[in-house]
């Protein structure tokens, strides 16, 4: 469920954001899932940004060419 949360942000941000760089939205994609973990209950909101903050650009890009 996160990748599919993560995914669909991710093509919402390249419509929107055609003229941005690749890292620049999906820096702006985590900092909106940072935004939407502090809308989650107290107890949540730890686990929810340990989650969010688990992968650097880099890490990302490596994942999406398929390089490990």
């Amino acid at each position: 469920m996160k990748h599919f949360f993560l995914f669909s942000c991710l093509a919402a941000a390249t419509l929107v954001g055609s003229a941005c760089t690749t890292e620049a939205w999906y820096e702006g994609v985590k900092q909106s899932a940072r935004n939407d973990c502090q809308r989650q209950p107290p107890s949540a909101v730890n686990e929810c940004l340990s989650r969010v903050n688990s992968q650097t650009y880099q890490d990302y890009e490596k994942e999406r060419s398929g390089s490990k």
